[in-house]
């Protein structure tokens, strides 16, 4: 009988089987939906880990020999990394082959898909459709398309570097430190690789600007969206939150904060963060508190950038605020 390690829940950080059948079932349960595996080696050893970045996951398959499947929608965007090995994949009318090196996203988030993988190592990073949507500005509710790519491949080599180093970075430099109390820090990471998505990966998501959002950046505008920040900066909010307190379109929000302050919604977010991380290391016990535990607490999950802006802001670094405390 072959061996296997029963899955823990979805969720859980990592799976490893060596029952084709049993891979198949706790991948449905992890991805919700429907889900066919064939392998001509069917005792081979599957390895699977995932880590969770607020609705975001990231995930490591690991498949040693050939493995056939067939998938319905995911109702989220995929995006897969070919570390090793080779794979290939149908949606629709498109058929991409990958092998080391290339990303790729896997599907339509809307449509069924199928494929094949040969030996390999991915990562994949799955975001959910209302994340990117949100992000994009897309109004809920709304009559706009589904979501969908108008090709799978990013948009240039520099693109799929971009979205290598940004998973790395989510993985190494923020989801390896213990901040799982540290919503925004969390928040954060899942924005930043729902955004890189949009940016790397062509698709119909993001919406043309309208007279409208011209008309709507007035001072007005700025004085409701600052209001909103200054009372819930501890929030996870973003762009789009912001644009929804102000009553506009995150676009017409841009335009508004460029015109009458010359900055951008999120810079002065991250101002107001920096100023209570200040006040904070200001009231700080140094035998008890630490720079990093303070910046984490304001969504500021890149030390040396927190200490860049620090610097630059009040004229020293946060180690010496706290130091003298």
């Amino acid at each position: 009988m072959p061996h296997q390690s029963h899955p823990e829940p979805p969720g859980g950080e990592s799976f490893r089987t060596t029952d084709v059948d049993v891979a198949r079932d706790w991948l449905k349960a992890a991805y919700g939906t429907s889900l066919r595996m064939k392998t001509p080696a069917p005792h081979s050893s599957f390895r699977y880990s995932r880590t969770a970045a607020g609705p975001v996951s990231l995930s490591t398959l690991s498949l040693p020999t050939e493995y056939a499947y067939a998938t319905g929608p995911l109702g989220a965007v995929a995006i897969t990394h070919v570390v090793s090995g080779r794979m290939a994949r149908e949606c629709a009318d498109d058929v991409t082959e990958a092998g080391p090196g290339d990303v790729l996203a896997i599907s339509q988030p809307h449509l069924p898909y199928a494929g094949r993988v040969h030996a390999a190592e991915l990562r994949a990073v799955t975001v959910p459709l209302a994340l990117l949507e949100r992000l994009a500005g897309r109004m809920p509710g709304g009559t706009v398309r589904p979501l969908s790519f108008t090709r799978f491949t990013p948009v240039s080599d520099a693109m799929a570097a971009q979205w290598k180093r940004t998973v790395a970075y989510a993985e190494e430099s923020v989801l390896a430190l213990p901040v799982e109390s540290e919503p925004l820090v969390i928040d954060a990471v899942a924005r930043m690789l729902a955004a890189t998505v949009l940016a790397a990966f062509p698709s119909n998501a993001r919406p043309e600007p309208v007279l409208a959002d011209t008309r709507d950046a007035t001072t007005e505008t700025v004085r409701r969206a600052v209001a909103f920040i200054e009372s819930e900066p501890d929030a996870e909010i973003g762009l789009v939150e912001m644009a929804a307190a102000a009553g506009v379109t995150p676009r017409a929000l841009q335009y508004a904060f460029r015109r009458h302050l010359g900055t951008t919604p999120t810079a002065h977010l991250r101002r107001v963060r920096l100023a209570l991380a200040h006040a904070d290391l200001v009231a700080a016990d140094p035998s008890r508190d630490t720079v990093t535990a303070i910046a984490n607490r304001w969504g500021f999950h890149h030390q040396g950038r927190f200490s860049a802006a620090y610097r630059a802001a009040y004229g020293r670094l946060p180690r010496r605020t706290l130091a003298q405390s």
